[in-house]
């Protein structure tokens, strides 16, 4: 079996997703996104790719682009223009940024297909393959591996750090060269930034076994669906049973896709006016506060104002009067949080968590409706 970072990232957000790309090969509709990164990365393996330490002018590269520009997935000459314009954009970003400094890259657009040293329990031999973007040297003479990436926003440092595609290029660069990379990068070439992270060779069995544990959880057929944050964008919604309804009407006349979006609109007001509440509120406050009065009136209204004082016992000069009365328990009660908190925490052992979660006993369920707008995701 063949896997790739892009496969297996996908069985890891979703099995059911991987199953209809990779296993049912059902046809992706072509994006922007998609296109637009292709040209990019295309644009910059050309930058880096001549025969001499000299990169091609900028009007040369700009030129590039033009020719090879991937016109599959815009929606119109509209969107198609505006996307060029911003790649000519970042190119010239790029350019200023790299020129001064450039290299011949180590190895350029490297194709790799590593076979694990464990098959699967099936007997098949499991087999990682990549394209590593870009290697370098760096200036102690190691080598920095880079891969480019067209998302508009920046991920935390912390992401870059548990970086998946980046733990597989260095698990693949051991395997290739032997050698430990010095710093593996992804370069964000819509801000023209670039983060860089570190892995150890005391992670490469971790890599590994998440590999094979990724292999044979397909070989087994386990494509259960999980939601994820990349759900509003996936193709195969009207496919997936979390997004059934998305596709069906109501028996009645209402159509549930409007009933969706009412509730979304009252939510909003709702929203409003609480806060516009909140603030009349400090304006009545006030108002009371500075003429010293309890009630005040419009021509139809009248509001009076009243207090309400909020005290906390301390328990234990409570617990002194009436533990000696055997009065003390009928008033104890348990703090739900504080007792998660006490769970998640490290004070407790395993055993004494399980007796504690053997004693949780169902009272009711309560069901909620957490909103969600969905809005047009950022280019990749």
């Amino acid at each position: 079996m063949k896997l790739s970072y892009s496969s297996i990232s996908t069985y890891r957000n979703c099995p059911l997703s991987y199953k209809f790309i990779y296993v049912d090969k059902f046809p992706r509709k072509k994006t922007p996104a998609l296109s637009f990164g292709s040209t990019i990365h295309k644009t910059l393996y050309y930058f880096y790719n001549v025969p001499t330490p000299k990169p091609p002018s900028l009007e040369n590269l700009l030129n590039f682009l033009n020719k090879n520009w991937f016109s599959e997935g815009y929606s119109d000459e509209g969107e198609e223009k505006t996307y060029r314009e911003f790649a000519k954009q970042i190119l010239r970003n790029f350019y200023r940024t790299n020129v001064d400094s450039f290299s011949l890259p180590v190895a350029l657009e490297h194709k790799f297909q590593i076979k694990l040293d464990d098959n699967l329990s099936s007997g098949e031999p499991c087999i990682l393959t990549g394209i590593i973007d870009k290697v370098e040297k760096t200036p102690n003479g190691n080598l920095e591996i880079i891969d480019y990436k067209t998302n508009r926003k920046l991920p935390p440092q912390s992401k870059i750090d548990e970086n998946l595609q980046l733990s597989m290029y260095y698990f693949a660069a051991k395997n290739i060269w032997s050698i430990e990379p010095e710093k593996l990068t992804l370069y964000f070439v819509v801000p023209n930034i670039r983060m860089s992270t570190i892995r150890k060779a005391e992670e490469l069995p971790k890599i590994e076994e998440l590999i094979l544990q990724t292999a044979e959880n397909i070989k087994a057929g386990n494509f259960d669906p999980i939601q994820n944050n990349l759900c509003p964008w996936c193709a195969f919604q009207a496919r997936c049973p979390f997004f059934k309804d998305k596709f069906k009407k109501t028996e009645g006349s209402i159509e549930i896709e409007k009933v969706i979006d009412e509730y979304a609109n009252l939510n909003g007001q709702k929203k409003l006016i609480t806060s516009r509440l909140e603030k009349i509120k400090d304006i009545l406050r006030q108002y009371f506060e500075e003429h010293n009065l309890k009630q005040i009136f419009s021509q139809v209204n009248a509001i009076t104002l009243s207090e309400r004082a909020k005290y906390i016992y301390d328990p234990e000069k409570v617990r002194d009067v009436l533990e000696p009365l055997n009065l003390w328990e009928k008033i104890v009660q348990i703090d739900n949080k504080s007792l998660k908190n006490l769970l998640d925490s490290n004070a407790l052992d395993e055993k004494t968590k399980k007796l504690i979660e053997e004693a949780k006993e169902l009272q009711n369920i309560t069901y909620g409706l957490y909103l969600k707008t969905i809005k047009k995701r950022d280019g990749e």
